[in-house]
């Protein structure tokens, strides 16, 4: 083995360890820590013989497997027998292995079924800085066993970049040991003056290099497997002619091709790496890094209960692991893409992801791990309550805590807790295995939790392309790509169907795992339950019924099952819009197939930060029928109903109103009405347009009218007001019974308002504001009232022949003003003192209706001729 700067500080470790049983130690990129301090730990005998074992933690799977062969490698030994490893889907460990390297998630499952860790006698939590969700969730766990029942636990935390005081805090002031690292000086450049995207600035950078030919093998850091694939294409031309080979370093890969990228090679060659290659790897030969300076991110909608990838600026601490990268084995440079100015306004950290990831395994996991309620658990730094609540939402809606008993863990929840999947997925693939569709869940499984095998990235499938077909599910569009990826063996030129061929080989390989998965599950006797929690009202959750032979519905009502939030309701004026339980806006990508239908299911919905309208995009959707979320979350289905007084129709109407959640499924307006309920809507809509119901009426005006002017002219009566306000009241106690405004307008609205005076207003309304007068022919003729003290008697002259006196009404306290028509019935004269009128301007009224209606009588004496109703011939 070579020299490497942890070896001098081995025998302090191992001294502080044996003391403190605790440790944090800081060592700079390059200083050896992850292949050194654990066998040494091992070599010092610092385990006891009942807890023979050393776990070390790495955040990703490639640097674990890393791990473990460079201790191999090392040591002399071999890889599944001193030391092997234990990360999703592949497992190198026997019992002879005492230095087992696991992936976070490993150990987290290990001590919920086992607590007391007994094989374990130290953990090596590497890369702390990270701050992985798991590894919050391990240092926590650990420090609860540790504090209660495995005081002999050993704790081991390492980080090249970490402010280790509040980790040794945590973990009781345990020691802190630093070490330098670099072996090899790094010359740091910014290259900030390069123009375009991230890809061009890289391929430009890479350029350059190559052609320089300085020597040595590249590593350059991109965003993601999109940047990379882009990046590769363009150099790879320039890069064989100068000899070199390029292999890219993401997640998505097969280990072997991981692998590859990190062997040593005979051909100088260039390594495309996502932020995977930051940390616990030494690539031997690698003396330039090229750094783009972003990465991919994952986040949490709490809100909107979404997932979301943004690209980010990495931190200083992730920057100086990449870095080091360069200096491992010999001088190396690092050249950065971005300013000196943009390189000390980077963050220190990256933000932790327990703090930006959804948290809905982790909540389920602290039930598992005893804590009822996950914010009296001891994290190391607490999640913000927006991302508590927003898993016990989703882990209530799966059925997984009971949301009526104080979120405590349900049957349903101990059998998703089980098995090592998300719950969503794990949910799903128990309802499949309890309806005898293990194999159709696991493949569903499988297509949710990985890459989606349709392109989607730039340059190589059209985002924007419109499908030739319609259908039901694009989950179940992509069921029949990987099964023809399977049937012709993952055939390179699928490539032109528009299938990720990678990305096929991954979900097989994962649908393989989850069967095993599944097929662990205990079986349950009933139905799996289907609904949010809510077990108050003593009802019993609905199964999940499938007919047989298997159909799409009975697939796509698993896919419910495991994303009972993602419900939509599509836009009527956007076929391509809907709105999400929650009340969230998504949009589906042009090529899903899902056009038609109410509703559908967002299974894939990211928030996607280019829209203005925070729409979140959805390339998988599926159909829903309404009748399933009924059948399947009765507890979640709600009716309301409701009334309300409808201007257009004039009239209450019912609302029943059914909603999932808080999404409205359907609505009928013609439902039935309360008459009691009817009735009080009626009159409050009322309120406002009492006057004008009543002054439409023209009998009910005038005795409206009759009755204000008594009020001011005989007070010694208490009248009533008669205002808004009471009129208002009037027509609501006659609102019994009716709906709509015809029927109040039908109403003898005159006769209510006259039931409104008691003894002797009532005689006195018909005595002192008579509604007509007799005039000297006999005739009544009606009075015409207003909101003033004008009271018009509109009549024909001949008929006031021999009335001397104007007449008055009001104990004689309000003339009435008489509008004197002739015979065509258009009024010649008004006045108020028909005494008057008589001796002065009769004579000259005379004369002229005289000659222009000569048939009619117009005596020399009015007040002594004979009254006429009609007009008579002259003789």
């Amino acid at each position: 083995m070579i020299d490497l700067p942890i070896d001098e500080h081995l025998p302090r470790i191992v001294q502080e360890l044996r003391g403190a049983r605790a440790i944090v130690i800081v060592a700079e990129p390059g200083a050896g820590k992850t292949t050194r301090v654990p066998p040494a730990i091992l070599a010092a005998n610092l385990l006891l013989a009942e807890h023979p074992n050393l776990v070390m933690l790495q955040p990703r799977r490639v640097a674990a497997r890393a791990s473990a062969m460079r201790i191999a490698q090392e040591q002399g030994w071999a890889v599944g027998e001193e030391v092997g490893y234990h990360v999703r889907f592949d497992r190198k460990i026997s019992a002879r292995t005492r230095l087992r390297v696991l992936t976070e998630g490993i150990l987290t499952r290990q001590l919920l079924d086992d607590p007391f860790i007994e094989e374990i006698g130290c953990v090596v939590l590497d890369e702390f800085h990270e701050r992985n969700l798991n590894t919050d969730i391990a240092i926590a766990m650990l420090r609860e066993v540790r504090q209660s029942v495995r005081e002999d636990l050993m704790l081991v935390v390492m980080s090249a970049t970490l402010e280790a005081e509040p980790v040794a805090k945590f973990l009781d002031d345990c020691p802190i040991v630093r070490v330098p690292g670099r072996t090899f000086p790094i010359e740091i450049t910014h290259a900030a003056s390069m123009t375009g995207g991230i890809v061009e600035r890289t391929v430009d950078a890479l350029s350059r290099e190559i052609e320089n030919a300085r020597g040595g093998d590249i590593l350059t850091f991109l965003p993601g497997a999109d940047e990379i694939r882009r990046v590769q294409r363009e150099i790879e031309p320039l890069a064989q002619r100068m000899s070199l080979s390029v292999f890219p370093l993401h997640g998505s890969l097969e280990a072997e091709q991981q692998m590859a990228a990190l062997a040593p090679s005979r051909q100088r060659k260039i390594i495309l790496a996502t932020n995977i290659a930051e940390t616990s790897l030494t690539i031997d030969g690698v003396t330039t890094v090229i750094d783009s300076g972003y990465a991919r991110v994952a986040g949490f909608d709490a809100q909107r209960g979404l997932d979301r990838l943004e690209l980010n600026r990495i931190s200083k601490a992730s920057a100086a692991q990449r870095a080091g990268r360069a200096g491992r084995t010999a001088p190396g440079r690092c050249i950065r893409l971005w300013s000196a100015k943009e390189d000390a306004e980077l963050e220190p950290f990256e933000l932790p992801e327990i703090r930006r990831v959804d948290l809905c395994g982790t909540v389920l996991a602290m039930h598992g791990w005893g804590k009822s309620d996950p914010r009296l658990f001891g994290w190391f730094e607490p999640p913000e309550e927006t991302m508590l609540a927003s898993a016990e939402r989703l882990l209530a809606m799966l059925g997984a805590l009971d949301a009526k008993k104080e979120g405590q863990i349900t049957s349903l929840g101990k059998r998703i807790l089980s098995l090592p999947a998300h719950p969503r997925l794990a949910r799903l693939l128990l309802a499949a295995a309890d309806e005898g569709m293990i194999e159709q869940g696991a493949t569903l499984a499988a297509l949710l939790s990985e890459k989606d095998i349709s392109f989607t990235e730039r340059g190589e499938h059209p985002r924007d392309r419109v499908p030739k077909t319609q259908g039901s599910s694009d989950l179940l569009l992509r069921m029949e790509m990987l099964e023809r990826a399977e049937r012709s063996r993952f055939a390179a030129t699928l490539r032109d169907e528009g299938i990720d061929v990678q990305a096929a080989r991954q979900i097989a390989r994962t649908r393989e795992q989850l069967l095993r998965i599944a097929r662990t599950a205990k079986p349950r006797n009933a139905k799996p339950q289907a609904d949010n929690g809510d077990h108050s009202r003593g009802s019993r959750p609905s199964s999940l019924v499938i007919s047989r032979p298997l159909d799409e519905s009975a697939l796509l009502k698993l896919a419910l099952l495991a994303y009972p939030d993602r419900v939509c309701r599509r836009r009527g004026s956007d076929p391509l819009a809907g709105v999400m339980v929650g009340g969230g806006g998504v949009r589906l990508a042009r090529e899903s197939i899902v056009t038609r239908g109410e509703f559908f299911l967002a299974l894939d919905a990211h928030q996607d930060q280019r829209s203005g309208a925070r729409e979140a995009l959805v390339r998988i959707a599926s159909s829903v029928d309404v009748s399933w979320l009924e059948e399947l979350f009765p507890q979640s289905v709600r009716v309301e109903r409701s009334a309300a007084f409808d201007e257009g129709r004039g009239r209450v109407l019912g609302l029943r109103r059914v909603f999932y959640r808080d999404l409205l499924l359907r609505e009928d307006r013609d439902d039935a009405v309360d008459p009691q309920q009817a009735a009080a809507i009626l009159a409050e809509s009322l309120r406002s347009r009492a006057r004008e119901i009543v002054e439409s009426d023209e009998a009910a005006k005038n005795v409206l009218y009759r009755i204000a002017l008594l009020g001011r002219h005989i007070s010694d009566q208490p009248w009533p007001k008669l205002d808004d306000t009471q009129l208002a009241e009037i027509l609501a106690n006659a609102s019994h019974g009716k709906r709509g405004l015809e029927q109040i307008r039908a109403l003898p609205l005159a006769s209510l308002l006259k039931s409104q005076l008691a003894y002797p207003m009532d005689r006195l309304l018909e005595t002192e504001a008579p509604e007509t007068i007799v005039v000297p022919t006999g005739n009544h003729i009606r009075l015409e009232y207003s909101t003033t003290d004008t009271v018009v008697l509109a009549v024909r002259l001949q008929e006031l022949f021999g009335l001397l006196e104007t007449p008055r009404i009001a104990r004689g306290r309000v003339p009435v003003v008489l509008h004197l028509l002739g015979p065509n019935y258009r009024p010649v004269q008004v006045t108020d003192d028909l005494r008057s009128f008589w001796s002065r301007t009769y004579p000259q009224v005379r004369k002229d209706l005289r000659a222009r209606y000569p048939k009619h009588a117009w005596p020399e004496d009015p007040l002594t001729a004979k009254p006429e109703a009609k007009g008579r011939s002259r003789k």
